[in-house]
């Protein structure tokens, strides 16, 4: 090896001080120095592989290796996780919860007259207005939304009567 293992040692301090003036970070600073020492020795290895100055040349490698480090994180931001970023998907509990209701809901509409059922499916789910349910079932508009209502009233009365069993 052409540079002397004292040269190496006492250039160490040196170059950590200079890294770290660059990067503020000691672990990083110790990371880049390590990389420079690696590249010093790999190119003193290889055929006519001869460092006139080791000091200059280390110094050089380490500004490079500061420089792809700040390209690389401009590039590539750094983003922190963190446990209070929400989730947008439901937890199991929650879906498990709206497929449950659901699926009351439907035995409802089950247990409802034909008649009501139809008005308040046309009204509610599909969005038709009154007019347009009155003139598809041959019903008056008032008709229609005194159907709308009582499908309503017995959704309600049943939901209240599985939430008093649930207490």
């Amino acid at each position: 090896m052409g540079a002397t293992t004292s040269l190496l040692r006492a250039q160490r301090a040196n170059l950590l001080q200079y890294v770290g003036r660059q990067v503020r970070d000691s672990m990083l600073s110790e990371d880049i120095v390590q990389e420079a020492y690696l590249r010093l020795l790999s190119f003193e290895s290889k055929p006519g592989g001869v460092v006139n100055d080791p000091p200059a040349f280390l110094r050089r490698i380490s500004l490079n290796l500061v420089r792809d480090h700040f390209r690389r994180t401009k590039t590539a931001p750094h983003v922190e996780l963190s446990v209070t970023i929400a989730c947008p998907i439901p937890t199991a509990d929650v879906q498990l919860e709206r497929k449950q209701l659901v699926d009351l809901v439907f035995e409802i509409l089950k247990a409802m007259p034909k008649l009501r059922r139809d008005v308040f499916i046309r009204r509610r789910v599909n969005g038709e207005s009154a007019g347009e349910v009155a003139e598809a079932l041959g019903l008056s508009p008032s008709a229609v939304s005194n159907h709308v209502a009582r499908a309503v009233l017995d959704l309600d009365a049943a939901i209240e009567k599985i939430e008093q069993r649930a207490c």
